[in-house]
């Protein structure tokens, strides 16, 4: 199997995919890409998606960007974020890909991530020990 680029906003969502990279690469920022397509394009609840990871840190790192991605795309969808930043430049391209795919009006998204952000506590995020 050759590694190729993950273009995180065109893959596809279906099957089993394995992030594997150095540290700083990016990993996390991928995976919160990936949860949050899975959130919105395939109306996935939080209880749904299982995140596995290694060390508890990791696992707290990734529980807690991930909670924030979706707080910073609600934020965006709301429109009361300045528009310049790394955020907005995110939600601008999920939201690009995600019209490309699926048709879903903005009171859904917006109701999508509100959902999840009131059941995350019940979010599959774990350790391999934890999960297993």
């Amino acid at each position: 199997m050759t590694a190729q680029p993950l273009e995180v906003f065109g893959c596809e969502l279906d099957g089993i995919t394995l992030i594997e990279a150095s540290a700083g690469t990016g990993k996390t920022w991928n995976i919160c890409a990936l949860y949050l397509r899975l959130l919105l394009e395939r109306g996935l609840g939080v209880q749904q998606i299982l995140v596995v990871t290694f060390t508890r840190a990791a696992t707290a790192e990734l529980r807690e960007r991930i909670r924030s991605r979706i707080v910073t795309t609600l934020i965006y969808l709301r429109g009361t974020q300045d528009p310049t930043s790394p955020d907005s430049l995110f939600a601008v391209n999920l939201f690009k890909s995600l019209s490309a795919r699926v048709e879903v009006s903005e009171a859904q998204l917006i109701g999508r991530l509100e959902t999840a952000l009131n059941l995350f506590d019940e979010a599959a995020i774990y350790t391999i020990h934890g999960f297993c």
